[in-house]
C-alpha cells in the first residue's frame, strides 16, 4: 500500500500536460505560458482569455495540484538557473523560490530551453526532477577541419532533484538511454526527419509512445517522397505494418512533445508567398489514422492536442527567415480539429530571439 501523497502535491508521480510555450493543468482547462520577458500568463483554455499574469520570466515546467513549477535564468549568471513555485489558484503568487542551480562553466540556459540546453521535468513525492542535457558545438565562421571542430563540442548530463518544499537543490549524475534500437526488419529503411517539441532540430531517432516505438520511413524518387509511420513492439521486436502517411513534395513533419500525434505540411517558399495556408495532415502516433486535414500556416510550432482540439505557436517571422536579435511576434491559437475553425487567439509580448537557421541531420 503506498503512502499518501504529500499536502498540496498530490500524487506522489507526476508529468507535464505540454503545452505550446508552456504546460497546461491536469484538468485541461488552464494553459501556463512563458510570455517572452513579461513573465508567465495563465489562459483559458475554453475561450483565450487571460486570467492571471505573474512577472516571473521563467518557462513553466509541470503543474502539481495548486502549484506551478517554472524555471528561469539566474541573471548574468549564463549556466544558473532558479526554479520558482507559483501558487496557480492565488493568480500566480510566488511560493518559493530554489537555491541557484549551476550547471558546467560552458553550458548557456538563458533561453531556459533550447537546441543546446533541455530538460525533462516530473514531480516525485516532494521533489521537482529536471533530467538535462547540454551542449556546446562550435560556432566560428567557415567550419574548421573535423579534429578542432570535436574539440569544440562539448556534451554533458545530468539530474537536477529540486525539493519544491524548502527549494534545497542536488546535483546527481545519470546514465541516459540512448535512442531505441531498431529491429533488424527495419535496419535498412530510410529514416525522415522530424521536429519535437520545442526544438528547432531535425532528428531521425525513433520515439517512445504508449510503449511502443515509432519511426518515419519512405523513399524519395522523381514524384517526390513517400512517407510510412513504422511502429514496433521494443520488447519482442515485433514490426507492426507499415502505415501509409502521405506522398507529396517537400513534406515536413513535426511530432507533439508526448509522442502521441504527427503534424505534416508542405514546406512552401514563404518569401514569395509569406501568408498562404497549406494543409495540415494530423495523425495518431498510437493508432496510425490520419485524424484531420486542417490549414497549416507559416511560423506555426510547438503544437499540442488536448482533447479535440490542436493548440499551436505562430511565429513571425518563422525561424528560416530570421536575423539575429529581430523581434519576434507570437501567438497562442486554438482550433477545433473536428471542424478546423480557429476557436481563438491569444498574442503573447514580442521578444528578442537569437535562433538560427535549423539544420537537418
Amino acid at each position: 500500500m503506498s503512502a499518501s501523497p504529500p499536502a498540496g502535491l498530490g500524487p506522489n508521480h507526476a508529468t507535464p500536460v505540454f503545452f505550446p510555450a508552456g504546460v497546461a493543468g491536469p484538468e485541461k482547462r488552464v494553459g501556463y505560458v512563458a510570455d517572452g520577458s513579461a513573465g508567465i500568463e495563465a489562459l483559458d483554455l475554453s475561450t483565450g482569455e487571460s486570467i492571471w499574469r505573474s512577472d516571473a520570466a521563467a518557462r513553466p515546467a509541470i503543474v502539481a495540484e495548486h502549484r506551478l513549477l517554472a524555471v528561469h535564468p539566474v541573471p548574468d549568471v549564463a549556466n544558473g538557473l532558479r526554479v520558482v513555485v507559483l501558487d496557480r489558484n492565488d493568480r500566480g503568487k510566488l511560493l518559493l523560490e530554489s537555491e541557484p542551480i549551476r550547471f558546467p562553466e560552458w553550458v548557456s540556459v538563458q533561453g531556459a530551453i533550447s537546441d543546446d540546453f533541455r530538460y525533462e521535468a516530473r514531480i516525485e513525492g516532494t521533489r521537482l526532477l529536471l533530467d538535462w542535457d547540454a551542449q556546446a558545438r562550435y560556432r566560428g565562421g567557415a567550419a574548421p577541419p573535423p579534429s578542432v571542430q570535436s574539440q569544440a563540442t562539448k556534451a554533458a548530463h545530468g539530474r537536477v532533484s529540486v525539493d519544491v518544499e524548502t527549494g534545497a537543490v542536488e546535483m546527481r549524475p545519470i546514465e541516459r538511454p540512448g535512442a531505441p534500437e531498431l529491429p533488424s526488419a527495419l535496419e535498412q529503411a530510410d529514416l525522415f526527419s522530424y521536429q519535437i517539441g520545442a526544438s528547432d532540430t531535425w532528428q531521425t531517432r525513433p520515439w517512445l509512445v504508449n510503449g511502443r516505438v515509432a519511426v518515419i520511413t519512405g523513399e524519395v524518387s522523381d514524384g517526390g517522397q513517400v512517407l510510412r509511420l513504422q511502429r514496433w513492439n521494443p520488447s519482442s521486436g515485433r514490426v507492426d505494418p507499415p502505415v501509409h502517411l502521405l506522398d507529396g513534395e517537400a513534406l515536413v513533419s513535426y511530432v507533439t512533445p508526448d509522442g502521441c500525434y504527427l503534424l505534416v505540411h508542405r514546406e512552401l517558399p514563404t518569401e514569395s508567398a509569406p501568408n498562404v495556408r497549406d494543409t495540415w495532415w494530423l495523425f495518431s502516433v498510437v493508432t496510425g489514422e490520419r485524424v484531420a486535414v486542417l490549414e497549416h500556416e507559416p511560423g506555426a510550432r510547438e503544437a499540442c492536442v488536448l482533447g479535440t482540439r490542436l493548440h499551436y505557436l505562430t511565429e513571425l517571422p518563422p525561424p528560416p527567415l530570421r536575423g539575429g536579435g529581430e523581434l519576434v511576434e507570437s501567438t497562442v491559437k486554438t482550433v477545433d480539429i473536428g471542424s478546423g475553425t480557429l476557436l481563438w487567439q491569444h498574442p503573447l509580448s514580442p521578444r528578442r530571439t537569437r535562433s538560427r537557421p535549423a539544420l537537418r541531420q
